[in-house]
């Protein structure tokens, strides 16, 4: 079944490195682009987690966030950043001085921004970490991925929806392409009589002139490939993976069909078929763009 682009997963796993929490979030986008942000001490797994997304997630702009919070056992290896410590304390009593604020500069303020306080691994533990960053990663993209084919799934219903309602509009308007040859050969008839004052009509010049309007009128390949197109839209709704592109193109195609019927067929009914048709396909296309 097809999926949406939005969605969310999340993650975590308590282990003897600390807790791991990796948070997933997607929405709508032709292509796919992401934005990931790592622990500094984890960074050296940046091509692996964007390969890990990559094999799981094929459109959409996703956000990842990856916490990991140190276990007391590895807390030896945490360092301060005293230079920047130092450049923080500057800029904030520079601030209090210009604000001319008589609050004390706490120890708490300066270590409460990036990068002052770190954990520092050995090259060991870090490669020890990547099978549970992993681990964590593919249950969050389990979690996303289900988020986004609940969500697939009531768009898969109003397509379907929308696609029925389309069929039918379609049976209406190869009827009335019947019926149109019929009533222009019945108006043409009466108009010829009305102005020839009694004088008899040349029967093989109106079935000359019928002739020529029901080849000039004759839409069945264009209702032909519409109804080809219908059955290859909703066989696509059911297939798994990325579809929201082949799916735009149907509906492109769609709406290619529909407008030559409407340039080449007359009659109400007919002319009122084709702009429902227009509208449904056009909704169908605000919907295709939420689907991977």
């Amino acid at each position: 079944m097809i999926r949406s682009m939005t969605g969310f997963g999340r993650a975590e796993s308590q282990t003897r490195f600390g807790l791991f929490i990796v948070e997933i979030r997607t929405v709508n986008h032709k292509f796919l682009e992401i934005t990931h942000k790592l622990p500094n001490s984890l960074g050296v797994f940046d091509d692996k987690v964007k390969s890990l997304i990559k094999s799981k997630i094929k459109r959409g702009k996703l956000y990842l966030n990856l916490i990991h919070e140190t276990a007391e056992e590895v807390g030896t290896n945490i360092f301060i950043d005293e230079d920047l410590a130092k450049s923080y304390f500057n800029k904030l009593k520079k601030l209090k001085n210009k604000l001319k604020l008589e609050e004390n500069i706490k120890l708490s303020d300066v270590t409460s921004f990036p990068g002052v306080i770190n954990y520092k691994m050995g090259e060991k533990d870090v490669t020890k970490m990547w099978p549970i960053v992993k681990s964590v990663m593919e249950k969050a993209l389990e979690s996303l991925v289900k988020d986004r084919e609940r969500e697939g799934s009531f768009l898969a219903n109003d397509l379907t929806m929308r696609m029925r309602r389309i069929k039918d509009i379609v049976g209406d308007i190869k009827k009335s392409s019947v019926s149109n040859v019929k009533k222009y050969k019945s108006r043409l008839s009466d108009r010829i009589n009305e102005l020839s004052n009694g004088y008899q009509v040349d029967r093989g010049r109106l079935e000359v002139e019928v002739a020529l309007f029901a080849k000039n009128s004759d839409i069945t390949e264009e209702l032909t490939r519409l109804e080809n197109h219908m059955r290859n839209f909703n066989k696509t709704i059911r297939k798994t993976g990325e579809a929201g592109k082949k799916l735009d193109f149907i509906a492109q195609e769609l709406h290619r069909e529909i407008n030559t019927v409407g340039s080449k067929s007359s009659g109400f009914n007919i002319s009122k078929g084709v702009i429902e048709v227009k509208t449904e396909i056009e909704k169908i296309r605000e919907q295709l763009k939420n689907i991977e």
